[in-house]
């Protein structure tokens, strides 16, 4: 069995400011030690499940957040950016379960730590116009587009609740419980690691799995924050400008929605710096 493991910062256990998931900050440095310790544990539930194959997706950032030094010869880290998968480099249809650890709730959630749809210019993101989902939903419609379903996540409560919503069936493990955007109730590592640990095994071995998510054919709108990122993001080929700060881009293959979102965050982004 192959599993992929998407792993970001907001949602580990430990997390609930900004200058923790900010490289170079001292607060920095010890969060991605917790980072590694919520991994060690999802990896221990996968091998305790029976995985032989392992690929790890270092989805914060430029992905390059976790050393490869001391991961079980069964582990291949993907790491770096900028790549076409984003936060799933290193995801393809070999895999037979995807685990998403460490993530956090749509842009606009109210007790979200560190609420955020991919990018602070995102106000919101929306499938086929009613559907809004944040990072999650955005990848694990590439998961299922692979045929791969999302089987266990781990973040907040709020992350939790996002997660069985769009996801029913899916496990999920809970590491703190967020206040306010930049506070929390903040479970220790020695309470959320056998929570992961146990909740990823239990994930792979059910026989009630999610299934995959088709976002097919869906169009996939993107509402920006300011009306300037939303005019750079307008290069983008395959969009169509619906309002002031919403772009559509215009459904097929979910890869290349996905692909095209990327390149609109790309260009927002670069409009604001």
């Amino acid at each position: 069995m192959k599993v992929f493991i998407s792993i970001d910062l907001e949602g580990i256990t430990g997390v609930c400011l900004e200058a923790q998931t900010t490289m170079g900050t001292p607060e920095y440095t010890e969060a991605i030690g917790w980072m590694r310790a919520d991994l060690d544990a999802a990896i221990a539930g996968c091998l305790e499940a029976g995985a032989t194959e392992i690929v790890v997706c270092d989805a914060h950032d430029r992905g390059a957040n976790l050393r490869i030094d001391g991961l079980p010869a069964q582990v291949r880290l993907a790491s770096g950016s900028p790549t076409r998968a984003s936060m799933l480099h290193g995801l393809d249809e070999t895999c037979s379960a995807a685990i998403f650890i460490g993530y956090h709730a749509m842009a606009g959630t109210r007790h979200g730590v560190l609420d955020h749809t991919y990018t602070y210019d995102v106000f919101r993101v929306r499938i086929d116009e009613y559907l809004e989902v944040g990072e999650i939903g955005i990848n694990a419609g590439l998961t299922g587009r692979f045929g791969v379903p999302v089987v266990f996540v781990s973040g907040d409560q709020v992350t939790a609740d996002e997660a069985c919503e769009l996801l029913p069936g899916v496990r999920t493990a809970i590491v703190k419980h967020g206040t306010s955007r930049t506070a929390a109730r903040l479970l220790p590592p020695e309470v959320t690691a056998p929570l992961i640990r146990n909740g990823v095994a239990e994930a792979l071995t059910a026989t009630d799995r999610p299934a995959p998510l088709d976002f097919t054919d869906l169009p996939l709108r993107i509402t920006f924050r300011t009306t300037r990122a939303c005019d750079s993001a307008e290069r983008c080929p395959g969009t169509e400008r619906v309002d002031g700060c919403t772009l559509q881009i215009v459904g097929g293959d979910y890869l290349h929605t996905f692909v095209a979102l990327q390149a609109c965050l790309e260009l927002a982004q670069a409009a604001r710096e």
